[in-house]
């Protein structure tokens, strides 16, 4: 059996080196890493995962938890997958994917064999959270902590700004009558689209409507398309005042066409509509195609993977890392004339 000594002998290195090509623990430079990698390709030398673990006391994995609200994973949440993966691979740690409910036991979170623990888009006020305050597991999140939280590491979007350009893009083109559908009660980024809506709202000098904002409600909903489908045909038909729709994701605005199609309303001709979100696929397919906003979430991925391996490795990280969304502008939304004679 070819050991990591035949390795580190043919290749004139120490066995620390060879162990810190694999574990990329620190930096080797670029020719003794390729000639490392060669010796061991030709002498078919595989690294001990269990064996690095033991002598380093890491089990190099990090633990990525999403919260399981729709079985199947989206679009987004497969791209923040994605960047966590890429740079804890670059790293030399594997991702632990587990999907959390509201039922399970917090202390399994402190059980799992990992080094650190990604946590994605929880509620405002969550146990997770305080429990993992409650071990020694770095952890990070990705969405914002609630406001009396200051010593929670997170990453997230710039979503009151972000909100606030999108109303202010439909209001500029003659809307103020717009049905805001936003996430569920008891999240930060709720609360954060609100206000956003609130400020465009207060820089026009516009009456800001409570009631225009419908919140998705996972107990009522099964998946994001219904929420959209039924809260749109249920405030349309009860209130034909809206020329706009602001839906929290593309999944929820594909929702959102089915009902108007059911109503016989045009978009955009007579309804503008907004996904917070951009699933190029379902942008590209949806006639009209759908304005959307990009949350670069495999950026959200990436940079929350960083922060918490740079927490393993005792370096200096950021409380906080705002990556801004950006508006992209398609075909979906269109001039109005009805609030202004």
């Amino acid at each position: 059996m070819v050991t990591i000594d035949d390795v580190a002998k043919k290749a004139g290195v120490s066995k620390a080196t060879v162990s810190s090509v694999f574990s990329k623990k620190r930096p080797i430079s670029k020719n003794v890493t390729e000639r490392v990698l060669h010796v061991a390709k030709e002498l078919n030398y595989m690294p001990n995962h269990v064996a690095r673990s033991l002598a380093t006391k890491k089990t190099m994995i990090i633990g990525l938890k999403m919260p399981m609200r729709e079985f199947e994973l989206s679009s987004f949440e497969n791209k923040v997958i994605n960047g966590v993966v890429t740079q804890c691979t670059k790293h030399g740690y594997r991702v632990l994917l587990d999907r959390i409910n509201d039922d399970m036991e917090n202390d399994l979170m402190s059980k799992d064999p990992v080094d650190g623990i990604i946590l994605y888009n929880l509620k405002n006020e969550d146990e997770w959270i305080e429990q993992l305050k409650r071990t020694n597991i770095p952890f990070v999140l990705i969405g914002r902590p609630n406001e009396a939280d200051r010593d929670t590491k997170f990453v997230g979007n710039n979503n009151v700004e972000i909100v606030k350009e999108v109303v202010e893009f439909l209001i500029e083109k003659g809307h103020q009558d717009i049905l805001f559908l936003n996430s569920a009660l008891g999240m930060t980024v709720t609360e954060d689209r609100k206000e956003g809506l609130k400020q465009a709202f207060e820089n026009y000098s516009l009456p800001f409507r409570e009631e225009a904002i419908v919140y998705n409600d996972p107990n009522k909903y099964e998946h994001a398309s219904d929420y959209g489908y039924q809260a749109t045909l249920e405030r349309l038909e009860s209130d034909k005042r809206y020329t706009a729709i602001i839906a929290e994701t593309d999944r929820a605005a594909f929702g959102v066409l089915r009902a108007v199609r059911r109503l016989g309303v045009n978009i955009p001709n007579d309804l503008s509509l907004v996904a917070l979100s951009n699933n190029e696929t379902i942008a590209s397919e949806t006639n009209p195609r759908l304005t959307g906003v990009e949350l670069f979430p495999e950026k959200l991925g990436e940079e929350a993977a960083k922060i918490v391996v740079n927490m393993l490795n005792n370096q200096l990280v950021p409380r906080e890392k705002i990556v801004p969304a950006k508006l992209i502008e398609r075909n979906s939304c269109t001039q109005n004339q009805t609030n202004f004679p």
